[in-house]
Parts: C-alpha cells; structure tokens; sequence
C-alpha cells in the first residue's frame, strides 16, 4: 500500500512545498557557490534538487536529507489515519495476506507513524526513501524492494496508489496495480490502461470479506 495518500494525508499536513522552502531557506544561510537560480529554490521540487546536491554538493546534500526528513516524520506524526484503514489491514492479515507499505517518503517516517498508531503490529515490512537513495522516490523500484523483503515474486504483489505516476511506475516493474481514489489522481486517470479502481478502503475490505 500507498503510505501517503491511501494511508495518511501527509502532503496535507505537510503543507504545499514546504520542503522546498526549507532546502532554500538551508542554502540561502550557507556561504554562496555558484548554482543555478531554478537549484536554490528548488523550482524542480525536492527530490530533483536532492539529487543535484548529492552529485555536486555532498555536504550540503546531507544537511538538506536530514533536514527534509525531520519534516516528513513532523507531518506524518500529524496526520490522521484514513478512515477504514485498520480494519482494511486487519482483514488482509486474518485472510492471510502479508502487507508492505511503500512511499517516496523517508522510511523513518513511515516507520515512525505506523508504531505511533499501533499499524505497525499488521505490517511486514515498508520500503521507502532512505537518506539520498533516490531510488526510493519511484514506486516501481519501492514495490521490488517490498517484494523482496516479504519474499515474494513482485509480480504477485498488488500496489494500491491514489497516483498515476506511481501507480504507472508499479505495474511498469511488474506489480498489479489498483488505483484508490483519495484526493490525489481522478478516477479517469487513476483507470488508465484498465487499471480497476476503488472508491475507499472500505470498498476494497468488502471485496476482500467476500468468500
């Protein structure tokens, strides 16, 4: 499963760029080195600009991660469940399915968040950002690594996303993808490439209570 979005509003809580803001308010206080303007003010957003700071500015790269991710754990920690989520993963569990939980998020959030309101207990592994391992932000390469750790071909893994991107992303490494409406994608993009979709969690726990 999807942890922001499907899970947790975290974008929500968060608030628009915020993250983006706080890597240039990180570099504005530093000495100046010669970078672009779209760079300082991360104009491509968080992850394109982590990217450009590990490859040019190591130092700077690792105040920015570390920065960024006290965010994500501080918003996590703020959101609110989505209703139906527990009894969702209470069923999958009794019925037998193991659950993972992937994000673009950092894996500490994730973690910190799922412990926090006791979800941990149904949960056998989350792979998500860790530190500047960008792979973490495609959802494809995060479905694989879930996989992995539950032991299972990802092939058999089916990835439940409110997003397009990431739902694209997962069917494109091999997952089966089951798009969620929950305030991110339309359900006319959710449904591309037939993509069956649900309205809630609690349409998907009825369907999976059906003998």
């Amino acid at each position: 499963m999807d942890f922001d979005g499907v899970m947790f509003d975290v974008r929500a809580a968060m608030g628009p760029e915020a993250r983006e803001q706080a890597i240039t308010g990180l570099l504005m206080s530093r000495e100046h080195r010669p970078r672009s303007v779209p760079v300082t003010f991360s104009f491509f957003g968080v992850h394109p600009t982590l990217e450009y700071l590990a490859k040019h500015e190591p130092d700077h790269a690792v105040e920015a991660e570390a920065l960024i991710s006290g965010l994500e754990v501080e918003a996590a920690l703020t959101a609110t469940p989505t209703r139906g989520l527990d009894q969702l993963l209470a069923v999958r569990v009794a019925a037998g399915r193991k659950v993972a939980v992937i994000s673009d998020l950092s894996e500490d959030a994730v973690w910190a968040t799922l412990r926090a309101h006791t979800l941990d207990r149904y949960v056998a592994a989350v792979a998500a950002r860790q530190g500047l391992d960008l792979r973490g932000v495609d959802a494809g390469c995060t479905a694989v690594r879930a996989a992995d750790l539950l032991g299972v071909p990802v092939a058999s893994c089916l990835v439940v996303c409110g997003s397009f991107l990431r739902l694209y992303q997962a069917r494109r490494a091999g997952a089966i993808g089951l798009g969620c409406e929950c305030g991110r994608d339309s359900r006319k993009h959710l449904a591309a490439n037939q993509t069956p979709v649900v309205s809630n969690l609690a349409t998907l726990t009825q369907a999976l209570l059906v003998p």
